[in-house]
């Protein structure tokens, strides 16, 4: 996972299959609203915080997904 941040109010999380293996989420759940992809996008910005001080306590948040063949 590589996390860039974009500006005060965005960043950008790259993720390949590796990662979502080593949370046991396949493709389908992590594009699904299941419980496993919540609490991993959760941990994904716990990380975010702590990697680039991206702070998302009471904020909404809109959340783009892309999928790409690049590895």
């Amino acid at each position: 996972m590589r996390i860039e941040k974009l500006n005060e109010n965005k960043i950008r999380i790259f993720l390949n299959l590796d990662d979502l293996k080593s949370k046991n989420i396949n493709v389908h759940d992590f594009m699904s609203n299941s419980l496993e992809s919540q609490e991993f996008f959760l941990d994904m910005l716990d990380t975010a915080n702590a990697e680039v001080g991206f702070n998302t306590a009471d904020y909404k948040l809109i959340i783009e997904a892309l999928a790409s063949s690049d590895r």
